[in-house]
């Protein structure tokens, strides 16, 4: 199966899912698919980011609604993430809904801060999917811009396309490690 086959099998899946977690990688990648032509930009790589990302951050906003203060007890590092964040939660609440997961490592300590605040479920919701569309469009965006810078520095980028492709979605995967399966590996390994 070649690139353009499976991109445009499974990209929009891909997309989703990668957007669930920290998904800035995934979104750059979804935008230069759709340079390449593999996919398409508007509305479906948009929309496929901004569905995952507004359903991950509803899902953390409402798990840390009902579990409360209980759940900064088994991380140490939320619990000072979160009170890092919570002074500006306080001053700029819509702008913390909306602007938070532009902070790479930083959105879901914020939506912790903001579940535990007095912000209505309504208005939280009407914020996250504004502050979805904005996230999905805006690295969309960058990614597509990305292809074309691209091709303006290389040219002819068909000899080329599978590399920065392959080196997008190896990007992807290291920093879903990084940010993600490293941090949850060392606390359940504890202290050396």
């Amino acid at each position: 199966m070649r690139y353009e086959e499976l991109f445009s099998h499974y990209g929009y899946l891909m997309l989703l899912v990668g957007s669930l977690g920290e998904g800035m990688p995934i979104m750059l990648f979804g935008g230069f698919a759709a340079h390449r032509g593999w996919l398409v930009l508007m509305p479906t790589v948009i929309l496929a980011g901004a569905l995952g990302n507004a359903a991950a951050q509803g899902l953390w906003f409402f798990a840390a609604r009902y579990a409360g203060e209980k759940i900064l007890e088994k991380r140490a590092d939320w619990a000072r993430n979160v009170k890092h964040i919570n002074g500006w939660v306080k001053r700029w609440e819509g702008l913390a809904v909306v602007g938070a997961r532009f902070i790479p490592g930083m959105s879901s300590a914020a939506v912790i801060a903001i579940a535990l605040s007095d912000i209505s479920a309504t208005r939280f919701v009407v914020l996250n999917i504004i502050g979805a569309l904005l996230w999905a469009t805006s690295l969309g965006m960058v990614g597509y811009l990305l292809g074309q810078a691209v091709v303006a520095l290389l040219g002819d980028i068909e000899t080329y396309e599978k590399p920065v492709a392959m080196t997008l979605l190896v990007a992807t995967v290291v920093w879903i490690v990084w940010t993600h399966a490293l941090p949850t590996w060392r606390m359940r390994r504890g202290p050396v």
